[in-house]
């Protein structure tokens, strides 16, 4: 499938779009993580064993799909980029809310959680993808449309 426009690319929200996209990047989600060590205790003069919970961050691979239909989309996130506690998407697809896709850009956002509204934008030009909410993700993304003959998108 190849990506359809009409000629008026002012008012590209009327636009008619087909476009799936195959983006790979790295995110970043909060954590919690136990830290066991030796912590100097002043009343007993000596070191002793401590247990600490420490709030922090980690690092990880995925990937995301998106996918335009018209003036409808979705997106698809690989496992670690879903929070324990979601909406259940659809067979892990999200709809794409105030869908806005123009020659040099795409944005919109999707409902992970009541708390996690992440936003969503994509760069045609260069292909990099950003989604900022409580889990954060930065990729590339190529056409998964096989026909196209455009580098990007």
């Amino acid at each position: 499938m190849r990506e359809q426009r009409t000629s008026d690319n002012h008012n590209s929200s009327s636009s008619r779009q087909n476009l799936t996209l195959i983006c790979y990047g790295e995110g970043r989600k909060p954590t919690v993580t136990n830290s066991y060590g030796y912590e100097w205790n002043d009343r007993r003069h000596r070191y002793e064993s401590s247990n600490r919970i420490e709030s922090t961050t980690t690092n990880f691979d995925s990937e995301v799909q998106v996918e335009i239909r018209d003036t409808q989309g979705k997106i698809h996130l690989g496992g670690r980029l879903i929070p324990p506690i979601h909406s259940g998407g659809d067979n892990g697809w999200w709809t794409l809310e105030n869908l806005q896709v123009s020659p040099d850009k795409i944005t919109g956002k999707y409902r992970l959680n009541g708390l996690n509204k992440p936003r969503v934008n994509i760069d045609r030009r260069s292909g990099r993808i950003a989604i900022d909410g409580i889990e954060k993700f930065r990729g590339d993304c190529n056409s998964g449309d096989w026909g196209s003959s455009r580098t990007r998108f």
